[in-house]
């Protein structure tokens, strides 16, 4: 009966918990069957209870166990939404080579080329015109056409191709990311090839245009480049203009929260729009204003872009406001649930988004902490505020700290202490920001405001990069999803048993963190901590060997201008996994670790002889007085290889070929050819995945 009890009061969840196990089963069955198999169950569960309900006492009895078939039905619901909303699968046969015409969604324009998500609406061939299934696919060009906007219409001749997984060990699932959000095709362009037919804006389009005219008139303001970024990120949702140097300092101190769109940024921007409307007060029009600042609100989150936290935040204030006009009492539990059930009903593979999770998770441990947990507030007001920000960061760190190393690979223990600092400057950076950004909308400038916004930033990002300096602050790692669920099932065990004093709750708890700890001690006995990877990379060769807690990076083609933080930070998942501490890029002199030695272009990896062929060192070789070539295991051909095979096999005797995802297709395609023709073994590690050899 406790657990009725406790769904009577949070009713929300009754719909909210089987429909996320009805997307979550779709993902591991994909079989029709099942929600066929869960709808006739709901029927033979209400036929028994029917036939079953012969007294009132017997009415009492299966009164509780209604919510059997509710659930039942519930999951074969979430099992079908997931199931509509998967993205559709093409004839690539069928419609490559076809003249395509799609509606641009979004546009990124980098120094030499294009991104877009764009809508694909129909292909044609001779003069029947076949139209696409809600079909959306990444493009990306060869040039930039900087004319094109958002709605615009483009037709372009398809070469779709399934979207994949670079196949690097420990990489984030690039695949399945973007098929969540409905992208499982791509194509890459000549932005020749695109030609401009016509527009047809929708509300969202127009709304991104509005966006991009927002961001142009900040960068093209007298803020200072850091200000630009933060008030972007902060005000307008889109973190793309922070330096990655910058957003690692953020992760390390742990205040990346601060830059992502959430329930602060929101509630700070309900509290600007509630002071704009007060003259309604004045005029007795109270309800007027809060449905004014709901609905501007609502307008904000689709200027936004309508991440999962801004929804979820703005689901929670409109239950408040809804609270105040109709004088209902508002349950936060069940605000929260409604507001992630609108976003699974509408997108259900939000459920797998880190957004979503680490809001949601975030924001139900502070109202259950802060409602079943009573806490004595100091009587002053200055140690309430910061003690509320030292309670609430504890909080959201011990709820999330599991989460995001298992996604971000990195932890930090300074996000108390960075909260403290940092927390107090966000709310006036963020009301200065948007007073500016509306200046700047009106065609007017930053003034004075600007500089205060330039004092504030270099505040910020001094403080954060101070504290992200410390030792505490330093922490990667590599975190397994067993560990999550380990973590937050013991997380469930303890607040049980604060909140109950069941010993049985701490016993179950200390069996959980047992199980995990030896799980995570058998686990680490595996992993190799010796090995080398030849990685697959779109415009380079990395080559990293590792040996305990050191590695050597060697690039052949580019070394010293080879990006090395960059790496790390792709690789960060890779590295934490093998205690890899110290990564050294090679040079032209070379470098050596116990168990390797390279001096380019060539080396001696584990006992194996390897050679890279690039731009053009290797060819340079003093050939053997008795004309034999040079023995090697592997030659590495790279994207600055310009010769043949057959030539390669004059100077360099070796067993196999690797072929760099760096290569050009066309230039990969001929190689492979003259590698098949000559019954020359290779390895192509754009379609196989990197190279990997592990002791």
């Amino acid at each position: 009966m406790g657990s009725v009890g406790v769904l009577s009061r949070f009713p929300v969840q009754r719909i909210l918990i089987p429909f996320a196990l009805g997307i979550v089963l779709y993902r591991l069955l994909p079989a029709l069957w099942l929600p066929c198999v869960l709808v006739a169950l709901v029927v033979a569960v209400l036929v028994v209870m029917r036939v079953m309900n012969t007294s009132a006492s017997r009415s009492r009895l299966l009164r509780q166990y209604r919510i059997v078939p509710l659930s039942m039905a519930v999951v074969a619901t979430g099992w079908l939404a997931a199931m509509v909303a998967e993205p559709p699968v093409l004839d690539e046969s069928g419609v490559n080579g076809k003249s395509a015409c799609a509606r641009i969604e979004s546009i990124k324009y980098n120094e030499k080329s294009m991104l877009m998500q764009v809508k694909l609406l129909h292909w044609q061939e001779g003069s029947e015109v076949h139209k696409f299934r809600a079909t959306h696919i990444l493009l990306s060009t060869r040039g930039c056409n900087y004319d094109l906007v958002a709605g615009d219409l483009v037709a372009f001749p398809l070469q779709l191709e399934r979207v994949h997984n670079m196949g690097n060990p420990c990489e984030m699932d690039y695949a399945r990311y973007l098929h969540d959000k409905g992208i499982i095709y791509r194509q890459h362009t000549d932005v020749r090839e695109l030609e401009r037919v016509g527009q047809s804006p929708t509300v969202m389009t127009r709304v991104f245009n509005m966006r991009q005219s927002l961001q142009h008139k900040i960068l093209n303001s007298s803020l200072s480049e850091p200000t630009q970024a933060l008030v972007i990120a902060m005000i307008l949702g889109n973190d793309d203009f922070i330096e990655p140097l910058v957003r690692d300092d953020f992760s390390r101190a742990g205040v990346a929260h601060v830059l992502a769109l959430s329930g602060l940024h929101v509630a700070v921007i309900t509290l600007i729009i509630w002071f704009l409307l007060f003259p309604l007060d004045y005029l007795r029009g109270k309800k007027l204003r809060l449905v004014l600042t709901l609905v501007i609100l609502v307008g904000y989150d689709l200027l936004t872009g309508m991440s999962p936290s801004v929804i979820r935040a703005t689901v929670m204030i409109a239950f408040v406001f809804m609270s105040m006009i109709f004088y209902r009492k508002s349950t936060p539990l069940n605000a929260v649930a409604t507001a992630a059930l609108a976003i699974l009903v509408f997108s259900p593979s939000a459920l797998y988004s880190v957004g979503f999770q680490l809001s949601f998770i975030t924001v139900v441990a502070l109202i259950v902490f802060y409602q079943y947990f009573k806490i004595k507030m100091p009587a002053s007001k200055v140690l309430n505020y910061v003690y509320s920000i030292l309670l609430t960061s504890a909080v959201a760190m011990a709820s999330t700290i599991v989460l995001t190393a298992y996604y971000f690979n990195t932890m930090s223990f300074m996000s108390i202490g960075a909260n403290v600092l940092i927390m107090p400057l966000i709310p006036v950076f963020m009301v200065l920001g948007a007073i500016v950004v509306a200046m700047l909308a009106m065609g007017g400038g930053a003034g004075v405001l600007g500089k205060v916004l330039d004092f504030l930033t270099s505040l910020i990002n001094g403080a954060v990069g101070e504290i992200s300096s410390l030792s505490l602050a330093k922490g990667d790692v590599y975190v397994s999803w067993p560990a999550v669920i380990a973590y937050y099932a013991i997380l469930v065990l303890l607040a049980l048993w604060l909140a109950r004093r069941n010993v049985r709750m701490l016993l179950a708890a200390g069996v959980v963190l047992v199980a995990w700890l030896a799980g995570a001690l058998i686990a680490q006995t595996r992993v190799p901590h010796r090995g080398m990877v030849v990685f697959n990379s779109f415009n380079s060769t990395p080559v990293l060997y590792f040996n305990g807690s050191d590695a050597l990076l060697w690039v052949p083609d580019v070394e010293s201008d080879y990006d090395i933080e960059n790496f790390k930070r792709w690789n960060r998942a890779f590295l934490a996994r093998h205690g890899i501490d110290s990564v050294m890029l090679v040079d032209s002199t070379g470098a050596q670790l116990p168990g390797a030695v390279i001096k380019p272009p060539h080396a001696s990896i584990m006992g194996m002889g390897i050679v890279t062929a690039g731009k053009g060192r290797w060819k340079h070789y003093e050939v053997p007085s008795d004309s034999t070539a040079v023995k090697f295991d592997y030659a590495i051909i790279t994207k600055g290889f310009h010769s043949s095979v057959a030539r390669l096999k004059e100077l360099v005797d070796c067993d196999s070929v690797i072929l760099s995802g760096g290569i050009y297709s066309d230039d990969l395609h001929t190689l492979q050819q003259e590698c098949a023709t000559s019954h020359f073994p290779h390895y192509n590690i754009k379609t196989t995945g990197a190279f990997v050899k592990m002791e």
